[in-house]
Order: structure tokens, then sequence, then C-alpha cells
């Protein structure tokens, strides 16, 4: 199920090149707000599954229909845009003073959201090493939990896949017996709802285009910024729940 983000800020938001940037690659939709109205009716025909807001910017009536929609939906988050403090007219569970960087941003969010009780992940790639490597750093965890298979060839990994019993893929591109742009390609065409994140290892810009033109999963580098595994850990909380 996609899920429905809530803005309500100001017209000129810092927020949203940030929220635009972040929720690109997720299946997600954002709607912005500068009103407490217009968003009051939106809540008349949807229901968000993340509510970003700027107090004062909330009326009461707004606030109001927020609190019953958490009373009947406990795993609906809200998060304080702006500096904590005062009376604030919502159960916010964290609040974002003003925008950071994409992965600071990432790291804290997920902290905050509701996950199944154990998040399955399948790792896809010809290196031992990097199966190991995510299996070791993360089944230790709880709250969630982590369940971690790994498979050495696209192949093997389009039939686990297929069984549907995982909550994510890490992919890598270069392996024998199936590709892993054929493999992300298979997910594709065969319409499979799971996330993708890719895990490569020096490809070219070429190859990257192309897997851009299969779809838009997230894309990252073995070795360089951002692939550090509490890095890649909140990456795949982000996906599981965004989407």
């Amino acid at each position: 199920m996609n899920k429905k983000i809530l803005v309500l800020d100001k017209e000129d938001s810092p927020w949203i090149p940030l929220f635009e940037e972040f929720f690109a690659d997720t299946s997600s939709t954002l709607h912005f707000f500068h009103d407490s109205r217009p968003a009051g009716a939106f809540l008349q025909k949807e229901t968000p599954n993340v509510v970003f807001a700027r107090p004062e910017r909330l009326s009461l009536a707004l606030s109001q229909k927020l609190k019953v929609l958490r009373q009947n939906m406990p795993e609906l988050r809200f998060f304080q845009l702006g500096n904590a403090g005062g009376n604030s007219p919502l159960p916010f569970d964290a609040f974002f003073s003003e925008p950071s960087m994409l992965n600071p941003f990432q790291r804290r969010l997920v902290q905050h959201l509701v996950y199944p009780e154990v998040i399955h992940v399948l790792v896809v790639d010809d290196e031992a090493e990097i199966g190991v490597m995510i299996r070791d750093f993360l089944e230790n965890r709880v709250f969630p939990a982590f369940e971690v298979e790994w498979t050495e060839d696209g192949k093997k990994g389009l039939e686990l896949i297929e069984k549907g019993k995982h909550d994510i893929v890490v992919l890598d591109v270069k392996m024998p017996i199936l590709d892993g742009r054929d493999v992300y390609r298979e997910i594709v065409n065969r319409k499979y709802k799971i996330p993708v994140i890719i895990f490569f290892d020096a490809i070219s810009g070429d190859e990257v285009i192309q897997i851009h033109q299969i779809g838009r999963p997230v894309i990252v580098e073995k070795g360089f910024l951002h692939s550090s595994m509490p890095d890649m850990m909140a990456l795949i909380k982000k996906k599981v729940f965004f989407g």
C-alpha cells in the first residue's frame, strides 16, 4: 500500500526540497498544505500515514481530527517542524528543528516509524562477504528484528523473490548466471511489490541510466558515502515503510 504523507507548513517552507528528495525513490505520495482548512478537507477523503506539521499552522479542529485518526490507527506518526517547546496541539513523536542533509534526517526519522516485528531481507550478491556483512550487522537487532537470507546469483535470487516471503531486496548488478539489471527488470515486469536497493561496485554511468530506464530503485555504491551499515539499515527501514 502506498503511504500518504501530509505536510502542513508555510508557503516558502524550507522543508519542501528535502521532502521531495527523500520521497522521490519511494512509492509514497506527498501532500503539501499551507492552511488547516484544505488539510482538513484532505482528511475527509484520505488517511495519512505520516504527518509533518508546524504547530502554529494547526487549527484546533484539524488537531482534533488527527487525534481521532490516531486512536483508530496507532501507527500514525506526527512530526513537528520547528523547535520543540510550548504547548503542542498534537502528541508529536519527534521534532525536526530545521532541514538537514538527507542521510542524518533519514537515520533519525526511521527510529520513530512502526515496522513489522521482523523485516525479512534478501541479499543477492556474488560476494559472500557482502551477504555476511549485512547479516552480521542486522541480525542482532530488535524492534524490529531482521532475518537476512543471502544468495550468490541472480537466478536463485529471482526464484526466492517469487516465493514472496521477503520485505526488501539488496541487489548487486554484476553477477553470474543472471545480471542484477535483468533481475530488477523481471521484478518490475512481473509487478512484484517489493522494494529494491541496488548495492553496486563500480558500474558505469550508462549502466545507471539503463537501471533508471527500468524503474527507480535506490542506488548505493559500495565503499562510498552513505554505504555504511548504519546507513544501509536506515535505508532498509525507509524502503520497507515508505515503499
